[in-house]
């Protein structure tokens, strides 16, 4: 008995002594440090959602994009939580409610996707992506907000009329068919042709039926053809017979996809997947730096495509594409 009592009396001394404190202490400190840093994959880290309806490739494609241009443009997002979702398979509210806690941004790819989250309650900033700016308006996504942005589909008008007076000689003609999703951008189109010094030609339809009629006459009295993505206009009933009248009147097409291209138009300035995800990208290390979203956006960065076989049977000479490109980035101050 008289050993035990010595021994705890040792041990008592020994927490009592003023180096043990200062571990102990120092041991507590750390700890309450540790505590306090969000360190990566812990259920404290922001997240951000993803979504998209549909298993596209494209969407895929822009998803995975997106993560790794985070991974070498932002090395702070690391500590982000990004969720890649396909909301076909989980219902809107659910969603939001699993990821509620720590949900900072909901970036949506394509109409669908931005549709289904216009339409629930949350408050959480949304960046709609891959959406033609005729259904944003129509969803009022384009309104002025700080928690609500938009990176369009279509590319500014500018871009493309810059586009083809790199391309079209003096005092041609550019011809251009407005339909029901596009009539808006009429003034648009009329002062930035000004400004660039494009004539133009142009015919307001109204249905499908009216397309043949009006395309005759802007092939009649123009030499160049911009499509512009109206659905009224241009679509699988309508798009061959537009290619092939255009080339029977030996008038090129300037598209607005790839698409169109390889369909018979004769070049197009488009963004691809990865040229969209870029952007988002940068939109997503923005918001992380700042906590806002800019105003609605054109894309960033843009391609283009050219058919050559096209241009050659129009006995057309078009500079390289990377050529066209850089003279528009010039143009933009890029």
């Amino acid at each position: 008995m008289k050993t035990n009592r010595r021994t705890n009396t040792r041990r008592w001394r020994l927490a009592k002594h003023p180096l043990w404190d200062y571990l102990h202490f120092r041991e507590f400190l750390v700890t309450a440090l540790l505590t306090l840093i969000p360190l990566p994959g812990l259920s404290t880290s922001q997240i951000i959602l993803i979504l998209h309806h549909g298993n596209s490739s494209v969407y895929e494609n822009i998803s995975s994009t997106i993560l790794s241009d985070l991974e070498s443009i932002c090395a702070e997002c690391r500590t982000l939580q990004i969720k890649h979702l396909d909301i076909d398979d989980t219902p809107i509210d659910e969603i939001l409610r699993t990821y509620k806690p720590g949900l900072k941004l909901i970036v949506t790819i394509g109409v669908k996707a931005a549709q289904l989250i216009s339409k629930s309650e949350t408050t959480i900033p949304k960046l709609y992506t891959l959406i033609p700016k005729s259904s944003a308006v129509s969803l009022n996504l384009d309104e002025t907000s700080n928690r609500v942005s938009v990176i369009y589909l279509d590319q500014p008008i500018t871009r493309q009329l810059n586009l083809i007076k790199l391309i079209m000689r003096d005092n041609q003609v550019l011809g251009v068919l407005l339909g029901p999703a596009t009539t808006a951008s009429r003034m648009q189109l009329e002062s930035a042709a000004k400004n660039i010094g494009v004539p133009l030609l142009l015919e307001s339809v109204t249905k499908e039926g009216d397309v043949g009629p009006a395309l005759r006459r802007v092939l009649d009295g123009s030499d160049m053809l911009l499509a512009l993505p109206d659905p009224v206009i241009y679509n699988r009933n309508t798009i061959f017979n537009i290619l092939l009248s255009s080339y029977h009147n030996q008038i090129p097409v300037v598209g607005f996809s790839a698409s169109y291209v390889k369909a018979g138009a004769m070049l197009a300035v488009h963004s691809t997947p990865s040229d969209i995800a870029m952007h988002i990208a940068e939109s997503i290390r923005q918001f992380v730096f700042t906590g806002g979203i800019r105003s609605p956006e054109y894309p960033r960065y843009f391609s283009i495509e050219i058919n050559r076989n096209v241009a050659r049977s129009l006995n057309i000479n078009l500079p390289e594409s990377t050529e066209l490109k850089q003279h528009l980035e010039q143009l933009e101050g890029k």
